[in-house]
């Protein structure tokens, strides 16, 4: 090989690299912003990336949840709930909805809902799922845990129709990898169902006492029922 074909072979070769990083870096510094059409009777939502092209197009959610969208954003889908989509509008997994919206994250992690809505686990803002959907409730972290439970039912009671509350089942807390940290040995989670000051008040047959978060109790206290 003479020294021409060399300089070019090494030319090109940078180049590629060149390409090769530059690919890359645009798809790790992608992002999605919202577009709100309001000409229409009732507002329509779209997402364009940061070249201007329509990536997620109108009519295709009825509500948008986030404005830009890094990793993950939450939207709406009539028939179905909210639902992650990532930035390439790929739709990821179905969402908890909270006040009217998804699941607020804490720690960086919230709930989501298998397809038939039943089941419940836990996603992070990276678009991964910690725990896969398999509890029929969970609930926010608090110092770093999340009660769980199986076996429980969600009811409305007749006097206050416009609550829900969870009743029954078997109780426990998972950490933020997703173990079982507290086994589902509880009858309940009082006090909002999470630990405070490192502490939380459960109820194993007919007695309440505090648990630390090495499930250990905290001391003897009298039956409450």
């Amino acid at each position: 090989m003479n020294m021409n074909n060399l300089k070019l072979l090494i030319l090109a070769l940078s180049c590629s690299l060149v390409l090769s990083c530059s690919s890359t870096k645009d798809v790790k510094d992608m992002y999605l912003v919202l577009e709100v059409d309001t000409t229409a009777k009732y507002e329509q939502y779209a997402y364009v990336n940061q070249d201007g092209q329509t990536v997620v197009p109108y009519n295709r959610y009825l509500l948008c949840y986030t404005d830009t969208i890094r990793t993950i954003g939450f939207v709406f889908k009539p028939n179905v709930g909210c639902v992650a989509i990532n930035k390439k509008g790929k739709e990821l997994f179905n969402v908890f909805m909270a006040n009217n919206g998804n699941d607020y994250p804490k720690d960086g992690l919230f709930r989501i809902l298998d397809k038939s809505g039943t089941k419940m686990g836990i996603a992070n803002m990276k678009g991964q799922v910690i725990v896969k959907p398999k509890y029929d409730a969970i609930f926010p972290y608090y110092e770093g845990l999340a009660a769980v439970a199986v076996g429980c039912k969600t009811v409305r009671p007749q006097d206050d129709p416009e609550h829900e509350y969870v009743v029954g089942g078997k109780w426990g807390f998972i950490n933020k990898q997703g173990k079982e940290v507290i086994p589902l040995e509880y009858d309940s989670i009082a006090n909002y169902r999470h630990f405070e000051n490192g502490k939380a008040l459960v109820l194993k047959g007919k007695k309440f006492f505090h648990i630390n978060h090495r499930n250990k109790e905290c001391k003897e206290e009298k039956s409450m029922l």
